[in-house]
């Protein structure tokens, strides 16, 4: 226990208030997993023994600029939020916000919401059928706004939990409205998890930034469950996406052309990235390895 007390110490956490804010949510969602109650207990308990909680100090206010009509026609990026966020009150947005402008991303952002009312655990544990559901409210989202903005380039980027938001979003998409762009941070979507769906409705690439150092997926994600339920599995987010079993050719051929797999370098150490789950959103790193390739150029020590 104090092994993982040691761990859980070192996630750059900070107290459990930051991540507990309500949204409406509908009844009977959550898995029914064996591990749902133990786990969340526990995870509650060690937040509030240690002082520490699993969100970033700061959340982007829900203001939008003044040039945002104007933006919107140069194009726009759908933000999943992770677990716990997705609000004005309650989101880990600030650093993508910023770190975007600072870049020079000429079009707007939307954060797209599917989070429960009940928290972080809460939004982890919520069934694969009640985040599909989400899922397609978001696809309804990007459709409406291809449809008034037709030449415009449309991104998504999903954080933690929010990446199985993003791919589950890109599944419902018609295959003759595919996106530009897809940038996976901290994905907590099973490693296994067939993406065959979601590549086709991907026009360029889809980037999966991973991190071996990140230890809410690698010691607490086999305990919690991946965003799509299942246990014993770190998720996607430590070394990338792996073939379904008995992938067909023309599956095989789609993560070959699509996926792109950046995994954590030392280089990162300069945007104050030590690979730990919350450095996939700060501002710098956002600013330098993100938003380049939403905007469509390489990143800083990346290569496709």
């Amino acid at each position: 226990m104090k092994r993982f007390l040691g761990t859980v110490k070192r996630m750059g956490m900070l107290t459990d208030k930051d991540f507990l804010t309500p949204l409406p949510m509908k009844n009977n969602h959550r898995s029914n997993s064996p591990y749902t109650s133990l786990v969340r207990s526990a995870l509650g308990l060690i937040c509030i023994a240690t002082s520490i909680g699993c969100a970033p100090k700061s959340a982007w206010d829900g203001k939008y600029r003044a040039d945002r009509k104007e933006r919107l026609t140069r194009g726009c990026t759908f933000y999943f939020d992770g677990a716990g966020g997705g609000t004005t009150k309650s989101n880990y947005a600030a650093g993508v916000v910023e770190g975007m402008l600072a870049a020079g991303y000429p079009g707007a952002g939307e954060i797209v919401s599917w989070e429960t009312d009940k928290g972080l655990m809460a939004d982890q544990d919520a069934s694969v059928a009640y985040k599909r559901t989400k899922a397609q409210a978001g696809a309804a989202r990007i459709l409406s706004y291809q449809k008034e903005h037709p030449a415009a380039p449309v991104n998504l980027l999903g954080f933690s939990a929010g990446t199985a938001e993003a791919i589950f979003a890109l599944e419902v998409l018609p295959e003759t409205a595919p996106v530009d762009h897809v940038v996976l941070l901290g994905t907590s979507i099973s490693r296994d998890y067939d993406m065959t769906e979601a590549l086709k409705r991907v026009r360029n690439k889809l980037y999966i930034f991973t991190s071996t150092h990140d230890q809410m997926l690698g010691t607490l994600m086999p305990l919690s469950g991946t965003a799509d339920r299942k246990f014993h599995d770190p998720g996607a987010g430590i070394k990338g996406f792996v073939l379904p079993v008995g992938a067909s050719a023309a599956t095989r051929q789609l993560y070959a052309n699509k996926i792109v797999t950046i995994p954590y370098s030392e280089d990162f150490r300069k945007d104050k990235d030590m690979g730990h789950h919350f450095d996939n959103v700060k501002m710098e790193f956002i600013r330098d390895h993100v938003a380049p390739l939403l905007i469509g150029r390489p990143a800083r020590g990346s290569s496709t």
